[in-house]
């Protein structure tokens, strides 16, 4: 154990010379865990990364690993779901375990977070030992990947946000989760006139707010353009304060931007495409996002959670949303 405490020792100051020193994100990734690989003799070591509702195999050492991983599903899908860290002594007795290798006998997931607890990535380290792990990597690890998460936030660029509102939040979350390329959605109230507002406050149609959603996205695989156009493909975009069955100013379809310089004129000239198509004037709110609160943890991720809850978008469009590829990102 006191040998395992001083190999971590000496990799801390490794792991922030490498993120001192790292060109990318990628590489930042495939030096850690060449490092944690060998230097502390895991069985297999790797990043995955959030894409829709899947991990996404990245960087790694060992033997070939599941490519793909459904938030939820097996001890990785766990940790993104439960934003922790999972030590599991024996993989074959974790519920929905999913083996990829009969060699991988224990494993440890630490969550990758950004700095608005939203789950990015994950580290997953495998041993073939039973019990391999334990408090120690826990909280080394955990210091290691709060250093790589620091490097993304300064140095990965294109992650941009926007806030969008169409009808009730939990279908439009869902459905924003869904797009490849959105790394992170988070359903709340935009643009009102109080501080931290219940749900029960905000359905009173007294407080200003508008049910929303707060998307984070990579622009190097979408566009702010295509993700709005499949946007409207969720929302009447001529009903005023109307989505579905659901009616009030809280219900409003609006864009709300954080950066008006770049976004705002692609935001003008997706409206003007819209509407050209639209017999009657578009009810679509535009404003600077003035404020966001988040909504407690009951209405984050509803129809994860809920398959069956109510949902006032066609399911139909959630297929749309899986398979949706920007055509400007091929050009």
């Amino acid at each position: 154990m006191e040998d395992k405490s001083a190999t971590y020792s000496q990799l801390l100051p490794q792991m922030s010379a490498l993120a001192e020193s790292a060109p990318s994100l990628t590489s930042l990734l495939a030096n850690t865990a060449s490092l944690l690989h060998s230097s502390l003799g895991f069985w297999w070591t790797g990043f995955y990364l959030v894409s829709g509702e899947e991990l996404i195999l990245g960087p790694f050492q060992g033997p070939i690993a599941c490519t793909r991983i459904s938030f939820g599903k097996g001890v990785c899908g766990s940790a993104w779901q439960q934003r922790k860290t999972l030590c599991v002594d024996d993989v074959e007795q974790f519920p929905g375990h999913i083996a990829c290798s009969s060699a991988s006998r224990s494993e440890i997931v630490v969550p990758l977070l950004d700095d608005k607890d939203h789950v990015w990535g994950v580290l997953d380290i495998d041993s073939d030992r039973l019990a391999a792990f334990d408090h120690i990597d826990e909280s080394n690890l955990s210091a290691m990947t709060d250093i790589i998460s620091l490097f993304r936030s300064r140095h990965h660029s294109p992650v941009y946000h926007i806030c969008l509102a169409g009808g009730c939040f939990w279908g439009l979350q869902h459905f924003l989760s869904l797009i490849s390329g959105v790394l992170s959605t988070q359903v709340g109230f935009a643009n009102g006139n109080i501080t931290n507002p219940t749900y029960e406050q905000v359905y009173t149609d007294q407080t200003g707010f508008a049910e929303a959603v707060a998307v984070t996205y990579d622009s190097n695989r979408i566009s702010l353009a295509f993700l709005l156009q499949l946007f409207f493909k969720t929302i009447d975009p001529t009903s005023l304060n109307r989505q579905g069955e659901d009616c009030g100013t809280r219900y409003r379809t609006g864009i709300y931007y954080s950066y008006p310089d770049r976004d705002l004129p692609v935001i003008l000239d997706q409206l003007r495409r819209l509407q050209s198509s639209l017999q009657v004037p578009s009810a679509i709110e535009v404003l600077p996002l003035s404020n966001f609160y988040p909504a407690d943890d009951s209405h984050q991720e509803y129809l994860r959670k809920n398959p069956s809850g109510y949902c006032h978008i066609p399911l139909h469009l959630f297929d749309v949303a899986r398979n949706a590829s920007d055509p400007s990102m091929s050009e």
